[in-house]
Order: C-alpha cells, then structure tokens, then sequence
C-alpha cells in the first residue's frame, strides 16, 4: 500500500467551496448546463404539482486541474484514482450562473408547450447568485395526461429538455399517483458503501478516489418491490455530488428515483453561506435536513404507505422514528442496515425496526 497523506475533510471541503466560489469563470461564452434534478409530481385537486430544482453552472477547469493536481501529489496516487477525483470534483468547483432564465418542454408533446419556473406575479424566474432556480410547475391532469400517452410513458415517468439559447440539459420526473407503496432511501452506508463508522479519511477516500461499491443485495431488495413502487433517494451529501451518485444508482441496478440532497450554497455573498459550509459535514445539518425533505415527501401523499431505509452508522433510526411519529397511519416498515452491531450494543434504537444484517 502506497503511503497517503490525511486530510481534514470539512478543511477541504471549504477550501474547494471558497475557491469555486470566488474565481472567475472560464474565458469566452460556452453553453451553459441546467441541471434539472429528477423529482416527482403529486396530485393536488385537478392538478398535477411538480416540485423543481434547476442549476444552471459550467465548468472551471482552471480550478478544478488546480485541485487535481493537489490530489496527484498527495501520496502519489494512481492514475485511476486522480481521474474518478477530477470527475467528482467537477460539479463541487463549477461556475454558478446567475440572472439566467431556463425554459424546458417535454419530450413528444404534441403541442411542443414552453415551460418556465414563475414567480407569484408571473415573471420568469431567474437563478440565484448559486445559479438556482427552485419553484414548481403545475400541470393540469388533462395536460399531464396528453404529455404521458405522447411519450407512451410507463409507471407515470415523464422525459423533458431544456430549450432555452445557450443551456443544454434533460430530465425526467414521475407523477406519482395518490394511493400506493414508496420507499424513501438514504445513500451513504445503505445503498451505497461508504463506511462512515471508519472515520472521516476513509470516507474521503470512499467518496472522491475509490469506485463506489454497492451495498450487497439492497438493489434486488428493492426490485422485488415492483416497479409500480415509488422512490426517493434522501441523502445527507451535497447536491454537488449528485451526479456521480445517479450514475452508480443506475449502473448497480437501484430503481430509478427523485433525489433530495443538502444545500450547499457556495458563494459567499448568499446569507447563510458560510453556515453552510462550516455545517458541511454535521450531524445537526443532516437531521434538520431530512426531517423536513421526507416530511415533505410524505405530506403530499397522505394516502400512500412508506418504507423508510437506512443504516445505524449514523442518525437514520432517530430521524425515522421522529417520521414514525409524525407519520404513524403511513410508515409500514423501517429497515435498517446495521453497519456498527447495535442489535446487540444498543437494541432499544432499533425497536420496531426491521434489522438488515451487513454481509
């Protein structure tokens, strides 16, 4: 084994975040890409509400080979290993684009609709000085309806493509119908191993160099659900590593999902900024966090049973029995991985869970 230097992650980590936010972006105008991230639409009345997120960014690659090559001198690591770093490092040094305007429509529609996210008033929303655009979209049901037999959709999926001059960008959302079974999902040391028991060194390493490996047998456990389930990927990392995450969801086999993520706002001129960056790797951030996205998720279906997975190694069994409490008439289960023994080291934190045993 070649000798590794430790880092301090929450040291790096705002080092990467003051950097990307403060430098300049790339000479020249290149398209820009809106990242539309997969989400849901619930039925309220006749309607259909979607729930959007859009960041609009481009890359720095100034930065990000400045980064790289800190990565390539610390402990002289491989190739492989600095390439995966410059790639998940990508979107954590992105240019965020602000006052930009993104407009969208959906694959197939037949009358090819202009959709923008719009403020009360009715004006376009532009993005933040973090190049984010958050709102919702509403569809009337014969409107969704119309749109989901043109894409011959199945199980309420919906494909749309950003339009607007100077972006590039895709996205699909499921409409999700009010009765039924969903899964809410946590990634890290559930579905995916990072094994943040280990410490912090061994969680950069599992985050930025190393293949992300798949927890065994968790993608067949949720496949044998069917695919009329519905799922939400909850995790407490940054939505600046989303993509690479939805690249291993897809490529181990997980069922396809909406993704709710910790904000991170980069720049330093946003209130509130710097407390994200110094809560970049607490606890607190990721509870307070949770509880309000799957409280959300679970308010718009009052009428849908829910699965809620995680793992011991962390907070999930408090979050979910704080949602149990909430929520008593629609938790069916709590399965829970138990990466640290707490069957035997702590039972009354796992009552009423369903104990996954780590393999």
């Amino acid at each position: 084994m070649h000798p590794r230097r430790r880092f301090n992650p929450l040291l790096v980590a705002l080092l990467l975040l003051f950097c990307a936010g403060c430098a300049g972006p790339l000479p020249g105008k290149a398209v820009e890409e809106a990242t539309i991230y997969p989400s849901y639409g619930y039925r309220r009345g006749e309607q259909w509400a979607i729930p959007l997120r859009i960041w609009v960014h481009e890359p720095r690659t100034v930065t990000q080979t400045a980064f790289t090559g800190l990565a390539a001198t610390a402990g002289s690591r491989p190739a492989p290993e600095i390439a995966r770093f410059r790639d998940r490092l990508s979107d954590l040094v992105a240019d965020d684009e602000s006052r930009e305007q993104v407009a969208f429509v959906f694959d197939q529609d037949p009358r090819q609709e202009t959709f923008t996210l719009r403020e009360a008033d009715g004006t376009p929303k532009r993005s933040d000085l973090n190049g984010l655009i958050l709102g919702e979209l509403v569809l009337t049901a014969a409107r969704a309806g119309e749109i989901l037999k043109a894409q011959g959709s199945n199980h309420g999926w919906l494909q749309l493509h950003v339009v607007s001059a100077g972006h590039r960008g895709s996205a699909r959302v499921r409409l999700i119908e009010p009765r039924g079974l969903s899964l809410i999902s946590d990634i890290d040391d559930t579905i995916k191993v990072t094994d943040i028991p280990a410490g912090h060194a061994v969680v950069i390493e599992n985050t930025f160099y190393r293949p992300f490996v798949a927890a065994p047998g968790m993608a067949e456990r949720y496949r044998g659900l069917g695919d009329e389930t519905a799922f939400h990927y909850v995790s407490g990392g940054p939505w600046q590593l989303y993509r690479p995450l939805a690249q291993f969801i897809a490529a181990a086999g997980y069922p396809e999902g909406s993704f709710h993520m910790k904000s991170v706002r980069k720049n330093l001129l946003t209130p509130g900024s710097w407390q994200d960056l110094a809560r970049l790797a607490g606890g607190e951030a990721t509870t307070e966090q949770k509880l309000g996205q799957i409280s959300d998720i679970i308010g718009h279906f009052p009428q849908r049973g829910f699965i809620l997975v995680g793992d011991s190694g962390e907070h999930d069994p408090e979050i979910y029995r704080e949602i149990r409490e909430r929520f008593p008439r629609q938790i069916e289960a709590v399965w829970i991985r138990d990466l640290v023994n707490d069957r035997e080291r702590r039972p009354e934190r796992l009552q009423g869970m369903q104990i996954i045993d780590v393999q």
